[in-house]
């Protein structure tokens, strides 16, 4: 958490090359394995392609990692995301589960915690279909479950149709601190 009493900080890491890196350059020193292992699945169905589709990915072939998993739609008309899928891990140190909820009515109806947390959420996401390439985050937060400050490594992914601008977003979730 910032000294300035900030109840949320995002980094955000581009790919570069075969590294995720910061704004100044810092590289991701390493990737949790549950991302790691997201990250290799997801380029096993690119096939040669930006991203590839909802259709090309299949929970069957990730057991491990549905846990971690979010799957987000991307709304256009106002620009939103609506979380589709919420893994346990996920819902578990959350303290509650989101799916079917979009970002704006999440900031909208909740506390200043929850606020500044889906706030960070929506930065993120929008960089994900802005650039439609894939990000890594670090997240630092107030949690809204507990009195202490929380942290979370995560991998957001584009997915969509060839030729067309991202639909969904598939993301891992890896809760640090």
């Amino acid at each position: 958490m910032s000294s300035d009493g900030c109840l949320a900080g995002l980094t955000v890491y581009r790919l570069q090359g075969a590294e995720f890196r910061d704004q100044d350059g810092k590289a991701v020193p390493e990737l949790p394995a549950v991302l790691s292992d997201l990250h290799a699945y997801w380029q096993s169905r690119c096939r040669g392609r930006a991203f590839p589709a909802r259709a090309d990915i299949d929970p069957v072939d990730i057991p491990s990692l549905l846990e971690h998993l979010l799957l987000i739609d991307v709304l256009r008309d106002p620009p939103d995301f609506r979380y589709r899928l919420v893994g346990g891990h996920i819902v578990e140190h959350a303290g509650r589960n989101v799916q079917g909820l979009t970002l704006r009515s999440l900031m909208a109806k909740g506390n200043p915690q929850e606020q500044a947390l889906q706030e960070k959420a929506m930065l993120a996401c929008e960089e994900v279909a802005g650039t439609q390439a894939p990000v890594f985050i670090d997240l630092s937060y107030r949690s809204v479950t507990s009195d202490g400050d929380r942290r979370l490594h995560g991998l957001l992914l584009p997915l969509g149709s060839p030729g067309e601008r991202p639909n969904m977003v598939l993301g891992g979730l890896q809760f640090i601190a």
